[in-house]
């Protein structure tokens, strides 16, 4: 620095004062200079951290802009699990979502894939058409027309919804004899679920199968009935529902008992609102499970999402986190397709001979919303692995019909088991190249960050997803749970919930019963009429023995079964 020292004229300056003030002046250069670095040092710091502070904000939005694309396309977008066009035999889930062919030459409209329905199983009802005052005449000179029979000009399907009042009179008989017997009889009479109640038994089975099965609210049945001519009080129906569906309890249980004795559950859990909980002084968010065995559906309403429900149905032991045995002493296995939920997760680890098979239907959303949050960069990259997944679907649906055919006696027809070879062998190429693909890309550097968690996901669940290998005869996804909740979904969102703890519990058991129901093919209505005709015999008490067991699909006859498929008679 240039220092200036300035002399006033005439005067010379002492040397010691000027060396003094030359000291000083230089000590304050100094100290400026001091202060000067400080400063620009403190600059420096604060465009660090500005610059990382930037660095970490950019990121932050390039997450949410991801997050919003992927939170669109659920919204607004088609579902990534159905094609254009849909796979045949309606395997859209199964296929991995991926469509064969463009579609072109395909009919459209409605009934277009499957052609006009026959509807002649349904009550024919004939109208007849003719001329204001009957018959025709010549409009010339008068001469009537002879008639020349009736012209089916065609026939439509009509909806009627009739709420009547239905009298019961029974028949009374005098004796006219002098035995010594009762001098009057009167005949019995109908076989009433609930024997002062207001409702016949088909107007209960209707209930429930409005309520429960189309997932409508109580007010909705309320106006519906109003609607009809039929004022009643919701609080009537509420104690309907809760008398009636006291009779299903033990066909519930029996369900429940051969579901936890399946060696395969698909299993899914979804929440579940409870306004007047007994417990608090609020609503409370419940959960409702589904376990779908072989031939049972099981709901199970309960507080929590913790690993206790799995325990309690699965049968495992939470102390010790092993599977109870067999009755006779013997080693269980059980096989859970499910989620990535931690809960299974965990009980796959802990206990011997429990099988976890994840969902890959599960592991394609995750790609697919890679590709949505960021389509500039992943497009083509989430095309890649949406390739590779439909071709593993269709791996596996080979395999499975392979299984199927070499399945009665594999050793004894080499022609079945010669496929089944070729199956596994097809399987384990398509497996191998989705291995390969994602060891390959994890270890590559600068792969966008929606990308790296979708590897990330395939790579943590991998052992359960390449476990579907030893269990042809399992879907690779957990679609068959997520369809059967989806109906107490939609009731959810049309009802809200559940007013209190025993209203939500008594949901499930009737969903167990008809959701087990559907899935032997049976219709409800007719299948709850009989039942509850059956407990109105039984004194309006539930079912027990032999009378129980014969409505359980599994046990029914085949008379049964073919009367409980058909719909309600009419009238």
């Amino acid at each position: 620095m240039l220092c200036c020292v300035t002399v006033a004229a005439g005067v010379v300056p002492d040397s010691e004062d000027a060396e003094a003030s030359l000291r000083d002046v230089l000590a304050a250069a100094l100290d400026a200079n001091r202060e000067l670095a400080r400063l620009t040092a403190e600059l420096r710091e604060e465009n660090e951290r500005l610059r990382a502070e930037n660095a970490e904000q950019a990121a932050e939005l390039g997450r949410l802009r991801a997050d919003l694309a992927v939170l669109q396309r659920m919204v607004f977008g088609r579902s990534s699990e159905r094609s254009r066009p849909e796979p045949p035999g309606g395997a859209g889930d199964a296929a991995g979502g991926q469509g064969a062919g463009t579609g072109a030459g395909r009919k459209r409209g409605p009934g277009a894939r499957a052609g006009r329905r026959d509807y002649s199983h349904l009550p024919r009802f004939e109208v007849f058409w003719d001329f204001p005052g009957g018959g025709y005449c010549c409009p010339e000179c008068g001469e009537p027309f002879t008639p020349l029979g009736d012209h089916v000009s065609g026939e439509q399907l009509d909806w009627q919804v009739i709420v009547r009042l239905v009298a019961h009179c029974r028949r009374r008989y005098k004796r006219e004899c002098s035995c010594r017997v009762p001098g009057t009889v009167m005949a019995p009479g109908p076989p009433k679920a609930i024997g002062k109640g207001l409702f016949s038994n088909g107007f209960i089975a209707m209930l429930f199968t409005e309520r429960y099965v189309a997932g409508r609210s109580m007010n909705s049945l309320v106006k519906g009935l109003a609607r009809q001519g039929a004022d009643v009080s919701p609080a009537t129906l509420a104690g309907t529902c809760a008398r009636a569906g006291a009779l299903l309890v033990p066909l519930a249980e029996a369900v429940t008992a051969r579901s936890r004795d399946s060696w395969h559950l698909h299993a899914d859990e979804t929440t579940w609102r409870v306004f007047a909980p007994r417990e608090g002084d609020g609503p409370a968010k419940w959960w409702l499970w589904v376990f779908i065995g072989p031939d049972t559906v099981c709901f199970v309403m309960d507080p929590t999402r913790s690993g206790a429900v799995l325990a309690r149905h699965a049968g495992i032991d939470e102390k010790t986190g092993q599977l109870t045995g067999h009755e006779d002493g013997g080693p269980r296995r059980l096989v859970i397709s499910s989620d990535f939920y931690a809960v299974y997760q965990s009980a796959g680890k802990k206990a011997d001979g429990l099988v976890n098979l994840y969902c890959w239907a599960h592991v394609r959303r995750h790609f697919v919303r890679a590709g949505d949050a960021n389509p500039v960069q992943l497009k083509y990259w989430a095309d890649a692995w949406l390739e590779r997944i439909r071709d593993l679907y269709a791996a596996h649906d080979e395999l499975m019909a392979a299984w199927q055919a070499a399945a009665p006696a594999p050793r004894e027809r080499e022609a079945p088991a010669a496929r089944l070879e070729k199956a596994y062998t097809a399987w384990d190429d398509a497996l191998a190249i989705i291995d390969g693909a994602r060891k390959k890309q994890m270890a590559a550097p600068g792969l966008a960050e929606p990308a790296k968690k979708a590897l990330a996901t395939l790579d943590r669940e991998w052992d359960g997803l390449a476990a579907h290998r030893d269990y042809p005869m399992v879907s690779l996804d957990n679609n068959t749970a997520e369809r059967m909740i989806r109906g107490p979904v939609i009731t959810r969102k049309n009802a809200g919930g559940s007013r209190n703890d025993e209203s939500a519990r008594l949901a499930a058991v009737i969903w167990t019963v008809t959701a087990t129901t559907q899935m032997a093919g049976l219709n409800v209505l007719t299948w709850l009429t009989a039942y509850l005709g059956e407990c109105g015999r039984n004194g309006g008490k539930p079912l027990t023995g032999p009378a129980l067991e014969r409505f359980l699909p599994w046990n029914a006859s085949p008379e049964d079964l073919r009367t409980w498929a058909r719909p309600p008679p009419a009238g």
